[in-house]
């Protein structure tokens, strides 16, 4: 008799992530609906950038103000954050997340709007879903992703998004946050901005700042993940048997990590998508079928 129970799969992460921010938003909403009695229970755990304590650093990110802030964080994060840890793991994901949490906020401190001489909060994990989308794009820059615009589905390349997204983080910046943290005769906000709702592009920053640091780093320690490969030419002198191909009978996709047969499964479909399926030899047509059935 063999036991037929289904092995019940291990929460993820990003799931264990996603259900603590939930259950911080429907504190949220209680807080929201008992404030007119003059007590917010969950302020101290947004970040004070008049007078900042050290558990606010990280703990900001767990408050949002509103459900479409929430809502646009948790999509990001659920996406994004499943791309790292499948690539590099729990404990890099956790890393990239609670780093890009904590540099957007140091970031948002010292240039962002507000700064020590009003008494504003930070809320909201944008900087490390910031940080989670270069670790988890980098690596990908040319593959296509689909995004819902106004219920249209839009085709855009990776490398796009990353450049949209940190394009209008720096123009933010430069053009809103930081005019309007002085009073520079030269330099002026260049539209108006309600302080109390502004978006928080010097977080972005930082959590962009985070993830690309943060990137470097794990391709010089996790060199077999998300695609970071060190790729080592032959000198003349080698012996012809270093050039000797593999036998038959050993599958050239044995050996490799999940992370691995992922980003090379990821090349192959790339050339299909820019040159056609024929343009495959039959060596990349046999791989492709070995890493398809490895992953399925």
């Amino acid at each position: 008799m063999r036991d037929s129970t289904p092995e019940r799969r291990q929460l993820t992460a990003t799931a264990w992530t996603l259900g603590v921010l939930l259950s911080f938003g429907i504190l949220g909403l209680i807080d929201w609906s008992t404030r007119f009695k003059g007590y917010s229970f969950l302020e101290p755990l947004e970040l004070n950038n008049a007078a900042p304590q050290a558990w606010q650093w990280l703990t900001y990110a767990l408050i949002h103000g509103g459900v479409w802030h929430f809502l646009m964080n948790a999509f990001g994060l659920w996406w994004l954050g499943n791309l790292v840890e499948e690539s590099y793991g729990r404990r890099a994901y956790l890393q990239t997340l609670m780093g890009g949490v904590l540099l957007g906020a140091i970031v948002w401190w010292l240039t962002g709007v507000g700064g020590p001489r009003d008494s504003l909060h930070l809320l909201g994990i944008s900087g490390g879903v910031y940080a989670l989308m270069v670790v988890a794009l980098l690596d990908r820059l040319e593959s296509i992703i689909t995004l819902l615009i106004l219920f249209f589905p839009v085709n855009i390349k990776a490398r796009w998004l990353l450049i949209f997204a940190t394009g209008i983080a720096a123009l933010g910046w430069i053009f809103l946050e930081l005019p309007g943290r002085h009073q520079w005769a030269f330099w002026n906000p260049a539209w108006a901005m309600n302080s109390e709702e502004a978006i928080a592009h010097s977080a972005h920053l930082g959590g962009l700042l985070s993830g690309w640091l943060m990137w470097r780093w794990l391709g010089r320690t996790i060199p077999e993940a998300g695609g970071a490969y060190i790729v080592q030419s032959q000198p003349m002198s080698a012996s012809p048997e270093a050039y000797r191909p593999e036998t038959p009978a050993k599958s050239s996709s044995e050996g490799l990590s999940p992370a691995q047969a992922r980003a090379e499964l990821d090349q192959l479909l790339d050339k299909i998508s820019a040159q056609g399926f024929g343009s495959l030899t039959e060596s990349e047509k046999r791989k492709l079928e070995e890493l398809s059935a490895r992953l399925r």
